[in-house]
């Protein structure tokens, strides 16, 4: 079995220097990683997505690690290449710009009333209150938060906040002996911006929210801590993220 060991110099040389059955052993000796990236991903996107396009985008993602990643100044493999395949998944993604236009613009439309009416209000806006000027009903509005769910958690990524979940996460997207301080407190500032976005949250929303990122807890998971539906918590935590969404664009722009 081929054994990574990047000591001394650059993984990109090391990688590079082997011969092409070893490459295929050592990739295949990840390819578990890469699944349980895909796993995860493909959870908490709509259906139609692509299972075999997610794994050949991780595996370009794992790739990149293998040939990038450096000890000196990364933190474990494991965890770099996570963020790595995470990211090439996504990023391939906003390519094939696989959600439909008119989903973008209802998922864009909801998240402007909640703004507008906090806005308003100076609090955050009830279910009741954002129906009421989209001129719905309170459960056509339920049955598009469903709907949007995918959009949010992919919309979230163009914001710069990083790839996937780790922008919620503040152990793994602070890379231990990084040694650029300028990177590491702009790291620590996102990271910040999140928990102070976390924090505007009603407390159900950034229950739910915490639960689903911090703690991974699935749909249904979550529905029996708070004693609803797995339905009606996937509706509470996109409501939730787009009220995060709205928090970080303008914590962006300031």
């Amino acid at each position: 079995m081929v054994k990574l060991k990047l000591k001394g110099k650059q993984a990109e040389e090391q990688f590079r220097a082997i011969g092409e059955d070893e490459r295929e052993e050592l990739i295949r000796n990840f390819l578990p990683l890469v699944k349980r990236v895909v796993h995860r991903l493909a959870g908490r996107l709509p259906a139609e997505v692509d299972i075999k396009e997610m794994l050949n985008s991780g595996i370009i993602g794992l790739v990149d690690a293998l040939e990038k990643y450096d000890p000196r100044h990364e933190t474990n493999f494991s965890t770099y290449a996570q963020f790595r395949i995470r990211g090439a998944i996504l990023d391939s993604f906003r390519v094939q710009d696989w959600v439909p236009r008119s989903l973008r613009h209802k998922a864009h439309k909801i998240e402007g009333t909640y703004n507008k009416l906090e806005q308003e209000l100076g609090r955050a806006a009830e279910d009741s209150e954002v129906a009421e000027v989209l001129g719905i009903d309170e459960e056509t509005l339920q049955k598009m938060l469903g709907e949007v769910t995918g959009v949010v958690l992919m919309s979230l990524e163009e914001l710069g906040f990083g790839h996937g979940e780790e922008r919620f996460r503040a152990d793994e997207s602070l890379p231990s002996n990084r040694p650029d301080p300028l990177g590491q407190l702009l790291e620590s500032e996102k990271v910040d911006i999140v928990s102070r976005a976390l924090d505007r949250l009603p407390e159900k929303e950034r229950l739910v929210v915490t639960l689903y990122f911090y703690e991974e807890l699935n749909l249904k998971e979550i529905g029996d801590v708070i004693g609803v539906t797995e339905s009606r918590a996937s509706q509470i935590r996109s409501r939730g993220l787009l009220r995060l969404k709205g928090y970080l664009k303008k914590a962006n722009r300031s």
